[in-house]
């Protein structure tokens, strides 16, 4: 009898569990999507010329960092270039590149070496210089050893940029042409209260580029990627605008993110201790808000497509992503766990931390033990297949249904992808949960026992050769 009544038990916690998970998440799917709307409506509205000749116009450091990515840095580094913004400067850091991306950059920039005043406010590894553009006078590349990750990358980046707003993207990030002037308007209207910015990005896979231009958004139909694009769609609408909503935004992605330059020196810049930098530095940034309360400190989500970076299109290259993913979030869970349910950290304590708690650290444990002893339940009879296949299918349906809401906010208020690329991706909701979400599964797990092994490389899955 002992054992009946476990799995039932069992059977009982985790239909609580994923009861109280669809909840939540339709509660972040409908405030996310009357944000989306809300916020596009506004941004529609905008004149974003009057900002463009204003006197309060706000410069920007762009940081570049760039490691082996000699398929992707041209047309990176000529959408930076080509970014409709009244002030700016672009600083690329090559990071220990052994490929031909620095010989990329010499071909493109004309580069000479400058004795540059180079002080060394956070930590960065090794350099061997520093050189400017004989072309383009805003664009400065520092070449330096690897070392300290991608976070040491972006620190010696900072350690020279001249301006008060820093933007941080990836080098397989082809920027759109308006990112920072949609941005910066609206930083601009809280220039004392917002430190940190994120905007929504896309995959570029499937895209053909020009000199980095985007010349035809015909995106990928692989799976995997596609598979993806729904999640991008579902964490952007779905969960980020809803936190944003309640000052409770927990990552400024590091394939495109905004932030004030002296809020950074105040936080000691990126951390090169964990796996990853963005997550971590945006929990510390947090903490920073919840210390400096009387300042009103805001980190904002913005609904604009800023971007398109390239996503794993194969399988082993995803696990890899999402493996290094996972070992972040539990690593960045673990050091800030004091924020949680702490009535001191607001929504963020109570709203945001709880899900990365109980989801993105503890649920892929939950829904693999839920599974086994469901299914136990069904081989020794206790549970009938009925109840099986039902639970199965609240799983699939819960998940699907939060997906479409998410994506009936972005088909409203993006009008980026063709219509039958919509219907395939409504399609793939619906088996999502079959296939695609079992691999996230395994990553997690993959990545969860690295965390505990102690392994904090910085790994990155090979790129796909460009046509």
């Amino acid at each position: 009898m002992l054992v009946p009544k476990i799995i039932y038990t069992v059977f009982i916690a985790s239909l609580g569990y994923f009861l109280a998970l669809t909840i939540y998440y339709l509660f972040l799917a409908a405030v996310g999507s009357i944000e989306e709307m809300k916020r596009s409506m506004a941004g529609e509205s905008e004149d974003y010329s009057l900002f463009y000749f204003s006197s309060l116009k706000l410069p920007v450091s762009i940081i570049l960092p760039a490691h082996n990515e000699e398929d992707w840095i041209a047309d990176s580094l000529q959408s930076l270039l080509n970014v409709n913004y009244p002030e700016f400067e672009i600083i690329v850091v090559n990071d220990g590149s052994t490929d031909g991306t620095f010989d990329i950059l010499n071909k493109i920039l004309k580069l000479r070496p400058v004795d540059a005043i180079y002080i060394k406010h956070y930590k960065d590894g090794r350099l061997r210089g520093v050189l400017k553009s004989e072309l383009y006078s805003n664009v400065t590349v520092i070449d330096k050893d690897r070392g300290n990750k991608k976070a040491g990358a972006v620190n010696a980046g900072l350690n020279i940029a001249k301006h008060e707003y820093i933007c941080v993207i990836d080098a397989d990030t082809v920027l759109e042409r308006d990112a920072l002037l949609k941005v910066m308007a609206q930083v601009e209207k809280e220039p004392d209260k917002v430190i940190g910015v994120g905007s929504y990005f896309g995959l570029i896979n499937g895209f053909k580029i020009k000199n980095g231009t985007i010349m035809d958004r015909s995106c990928s139909y692989n799976p995997i990627v596609a598979y993806q694009n729904i999640e991008y769609i579902r964490s952007f609408i779905g969960n980020r605008l809803a936190w944003s909503r309640y000052n409770a935004m927990p990552n400024v992605a590091g394939g495109f993110g905004v932030w004030r330059k002296d809020i950074l020196y105040e936080l000691g810049g990126f951390s090169a201790e964990f796996t990853c930098e963005d997550i971590e530095l945006t929990f510390r940034a947090h903490d920073y808000i919840v210390k400096n309360k009387d300042k009103e400190y805001r980190i904002a989500m913005l609904p604009f497509y800023v971007g398109w970076t390239e996503g794993p299109d194969n399988i082993p290259a995803l696990i890899m992503q999402r493996n290094r993913w996972q070992r972040v979030v539990n690593e960045t869970v673990w050091r800030y766990k004091y924020m949680t349910c702490n009535p001191k950290y607001g929504a963020f304590g109570f709203l945001a931390m709880p899900y990365f708690v109980l989801y993105e650290v503890l649920g892929v444990f939950m829904e693999i033990i839920s599974i086994a002893f469901v299914a136990a339940g069904w081989a020794l009879g206790v549970l009938n297949i009925n109840i099986f296949l039902a639970y199965l299918l609240f799983m699939l349906l819960s998940q699907s249904f939060v997906s479409l809401l998410s994506m009936l906010a972005f088909v409203e208020g993006q009008r980026l992808f063709k219509m039958r690329y919509i219907a395939y991706l409504i399609m793939l909701t619906l088996t999502e949960f079959l296939f695609y979400r079992w691999i996230i599964s395994i990553s997690k797990i993959i990545g969860t026992i690295s965390s505990l092994r102690g392994i904090k490389s910085y790994d990155q899955y090979a790129r796909s050769k460009r046509a």
